[in-house]
């Protein structure tokens, strides 16, 4: 057994006002667009786990912009309004669990926002009351933005014994691995040597700082530093009273892994692909958590090619067998070999959606054959489903007509899912997402109201089954041309068929070129019914 979170509670952070997100004891897959929070998650975890924020503690990063925008819009605009509201404040809550073990009995207690007697920690950011009287009056002045004076706020981090804590004397650790280098401002190659750094042993370390000491006191020894320095001696009273000479920087300040560049295969590593730099960041970075219990990862796709990702999610699932992994992603192949069933999804209105209850046999489907488009299905307002690239087009073209638009500028996905409709419409139901199926009926009405029978006659809200009732139109092909004429469909197709026969089955053994032809067409086609009835807002 090993310590993990529980849940995660956050109030006033950047995205989140209020959100509270349960995590699972392995994997962690979170998505949602952009500006749901995703990063501010992974952020919140690890300040609330080690009182710190892109690697310095938190007291000395206090900036109005950590806090959320909206409660401090509607503090001021209380204030405006003669209200005496409290000062905004953050708020972050981890909830523990140890699996019964005594290493975190000194955090247990009650006191948290739930009233839950189990381990934790929580950090807050708050008005430090010593500024109170300074606060108030830099608030009410009217010259003064709107902006908070975060000079007057402190930090507190303590368990739920409320007792104070020091990372130091605390049974486990966070990681945060980052191969989008938004934290490049050091530049990649200083990024990879604080890696290396974690990874090497003490004695290496030790070693390291020697040899670089050695190498920087020689420099004095080299005959044309010596002769610079003894040119420098006579401009003694031109420039200082006091001897002039220079030498390699000894402080503290300057240090191996502030000089040293890692080089791959000779190459150094600023020079050499983002896809390897990515890589070996990231491999490195899951070397170098050591003992970390929770590992959080930001988008681990970055720059890798489709085989990179794939030996790269091995490698994460292999190293954190024993720990808690919580990842963003916004890639159909990481969250499907991540297992789906893993998946946060994160609103825009800050809530969180879950597939717990997915079935194990769909969750098994999408592992095995993880290419598929779920996170389209996911993340779009509305998808209509469809078997083919053929149908796709169609359906894109009938929506254009119809609407002037095609469905993307919309935030209408169509998405061809070959024949795993039931595997889709099961994620569909569990986030209850706005989904159309457009389907053919084969010929086999009866059998089709069968397969789809838990959905039809609106037994799932916003889920719609959309066929057509005609068994002598069993595909797309013959329903175009009942929607139409011969002559119509000739003059798309660049065709002179004499019979509906032979267009068909010209058709029928062209269906993508003739789709194409359809898309690009100028003639004022109609479409079947069941696909009007999909492409409806």
């Amino acid at each position: 057994m090993f310590m993990h979170i529980k849940k995660i509670i956050i109030e006033g952070f950047k995205t989140f006002r209020k959100f509270e997100l349960e995590l699972n004891k392995y994997l962690n897959s979170i998505v949602g667009d952009n500006e749901t929070g995703k990063t501010t998650v992974l952020e919140a975890i690890n300040l609330v786990l080690s009182c710190q924020i892109d690697g310095r503690n938190i007291q000395y990063e206090l900036n109005p912009y950590i806090f959320n925008s909206d409660m401090v819009k509607d503090y001021f605009s209380d204030l405006k309004n003669g209200g005496h509201p409290s000062p905004p404040q953050i708020l972050i809550e981890a909830y523990l669990d140890d699996g019964q073990s005594s290493d975190l009995a000194k955090l247990k207690g009650t006191n948290n926002l739930a009233g839950e007697d189990c381990p934790g920690l929580y950090l807050k950011v708050e008005l430090n009351e010593n500024f109170a009287d300074d606060f108030q009056e830099y608030i009410r002045a009217s010259e003064n933005p709107d902006i908070l004076p975060t000079e007057y706020y402190s930090t507190v981090w303590r368990s739920f014994a409320d007792n104070s804590v020091a990372t130091r004397h605390l049974p486990f650790r966070a990681k945060i691995i980052d191969t989008s280098l938004i934290k490049g401002y050091l530049g990649p190659n200083k990024y990879i040597s604080r890696i290396i750094s974690d990874v090497l042993e003490n004695n290496q370390r030790l070693l390291l700082s020697t040899a670089y000491r050695k190498l920087k006191h020689s420099f004095m020894d080299q005959e044309g530093i010596g002769k610079i320095n003894e040119w420098l001696e006579t401009k003694k009273g031109d420039v200082t009273t006091k001897k002039l000479t220079i030498a390699m920087d000894m402080s503290a300040r300057s240090t191996w892994d502030n000089s040293i560049t890692a080089h791959l295969d000779d190459i150094p590593f600023d020079s050499v692909g983002k896809g390897e730099q990515c890589r070996v960041q990231m491999k490195l970075a899951i070397e170098a958590a050591g003992d970390s219990n929770v590992l959080l990862i930001e988008e681990p796709e970055n720059h890798l090619s489709h085989s990179n990702m794939y030996r790269l999610i091995e490698e994460i699932t292999q190293k954190g067998a024993d720990r808690q992994i919580v990842l963003t992603t916004h890639s159909n192949f990481v969250l499907n070999k991540l297992g789906i069933d893993n998946l946060k999804l994160l609103s825009p209105s800050g809530d969180t959606m879950t597939m717990k209850d997915l079935s194990l046999d769909t969750r098994d489907y999408f592992l095995k054959l993880p290419g598929y488009d779920t996170l389209r299905l996911i993340l779009s307002a509305k998808t209509i489903l469809v078997e083919g690239p053929s149908d796709e087009l169609i359906v894109q073209k009938a929506y254009k007509k119809k609407h002037g638009t095609l469905p993307l500028e919309d935030g209408v996905d169509v998405i061809s899912v070959g024949t795993s409709f039931l595997r889709f419409l099961e994620i569909g139901k569990l986030l209850n997402l706005n989904v159309r199926v457009v389907t053919d009926n084969d010929g086999k009405i009866a059998a089709l109201k069968t397969k789809y029978v838990d959905y039809l006659d609106g037994k799932v809200e916003n889920i719609k089954i959309c066929f057509s009732d005609d068994a002598k139109c069993k595909t797309l092909e013959p329903q175009l041309l009942k929607a139409n004429s011969l002559e119509k469909l000739n003059a798309v197709l660049g065709k002179a068929f004499t019979s509906d026969k032979k267009l068909l089955s010209h058709m029928s053994n062209h269906k993508t070129d003739t789709a194409l032809k359809v898309f690009n067409s100028s003639e004022d086609l109609n479409f079947p019914e069941y696909i009007n009835n999909a492409i409806k807002k």
